[in-house]
């Protein structure tokens, strides 16, 4: 499988959107663009049926976006993603003052109002 984007550079997470691979490797997407990485790693996704980051999600991978109007961070996460460090570097890049992540495929939503609230062992 070849990702269409570049890596992020080691140690910086200031991308205002960025997916995580399953095996740790971090990408920077292009804003409006996680329906050409949803092509490039779930090839089999029936076009139309979840939206592109919950694919995503559900083969795997994380996928951070940041609201710069509202400094908020969303995150859509498979529920087993456990890495909360990633999100709060991820949020000190953009001056987050809130973060909402959804996972899938259970749907839950979790929403912290300020980083210091999320916790690096919290599920």
């Amino acid at each position: 499988m070849t990702v269409p984007f570049p890596q992020v550079p080691p140690g910086q997470i200031e991308a205002a959107n960025v997916s995580i691979a399953p095996d740790g490797t971090k990408y920077v997407v292009p804003s409006g663009m996680h329906e050409r990485l949803c092509r490039a790693v779930v090839p089999d996704a029936a076009e139309g049926t979840l939206d592109p980051k919950t694919e995503l999600a559900l083969a795997g991978w994380v996928s951070l976006h940041t609201d710069g109007l509202t400094r908020r961070v969303y995150i859509d996460a498979p529920d087993d993603f456990a890495e909360t460090a990633v999100l709060k570097r991820f949020a000190r890049s953009h001056d987050a003052e809130s973060i909402v992540m959804a996972r899938h495929p259970s749907g839950d939503v979790t929403r912290w109002q300020s980083i210091g609230a999320v916790s690096v062992t919290e599920q």
